[in-house]
């Protein structure tokens, strides 16, 4: 069976060329590994690895959890539905080149 939201972010992806400095995934569920899969085909074919943030819900923790994945670009942030204030994320560009910053209050 065919995963849309895979299929849909490798189609995008290829859709960009190499154009990229971040990526931004907002999912209900945490998304399966084989999604990131077809994002780092997307870091294979243009050369270089860039900062991934992953914004999901649906664990209902008390309070925004967050946390980076060991020996990768990925950031994770699982927010809390009931009890905390909005979220605010800014992309921030790195002015020397080098991808983008996260900002998360």
């Amino acid at each position: 069976p065919i995963d849309l939201n895979e299929f849909w972010v490798e189609e995008n992806l290829n859709k960009t060329g190499c154009k990229l400095e971040s990526i931004v995934i907002f999912s209900h569920t945490f998304p399966k590994e084989s999604l990131y899969d077809k994002v780092n085909g997307y870091f294979e074919r243009c050369g270089t690895e860039l900062p991934i943030l992953t914004v999901t819900g649906n664990e209902h923790p008390r309070e925004y959890c967050m946390w980076k994945t060991p020996n990768s670009t990925r950031v994770d942030v699982v927010v809390e539905a009931f009890r905390a204030a909005p979220l605010l994320i800014s992309v921030v560009r790195d002015p020397d080149g080098f991808g983008d910053f996260f900002h998360i209050e």
